[in-house]
């Protein structure tokens, strides 16, 4: 009978341990969920220079970063954040600041202000 209390207790054991390792599973894939499909991600612009293609951006959480160039710059989960470009002439010319989801335009951010 002592085998048999044992393997019942352990077998507590374990499920306590599945359950909650479930848990914990299934509110890491909502988390991710909402980030990716329902939140989009607020994105100011302080300061943009389209001559050089330098900007100065305030991202969610108060973070303050500069991007500059062609680069793309990651915000959280599938969005970042990049310089619009064109080539004339092989010369390139930055002419907007975009908000990407998976490298895809979704939004152009409002920076007219600092355009002369």
């Amino acid at each position: 009978m002592s085998t048999n209390a044992s393997f019942e207790r352990e077998s507590k054991l374990v499920l306590k341990i599945v359950a909650f390792a479930t848990v914990i599973t299934a509110l890491s894939g909502a988390y991710f969920f909402l980030v990716n499909n329902v939140w989009k991600p607020k994105v100011i612009v302080l300061k943009a220079d389209f001559d050089n293609g330098f900007a100065t951006l305030e991202l969610p959480f108060g973070n303050v970063v500069e991007i500059n160039g062609t680069s793309e710059f990651l915000v959280v989960g599938d969005w970042g954040v990049k310089f619009g470009t064109k080539i004339i002439d092989g010369k390139i010319s930055y002419e907007n600041i975009q908000l990407l989801r998976k490298g895809l335009v979704v939004e152009y951010l409002d920076a007219s202000k600092f355009i002369q």
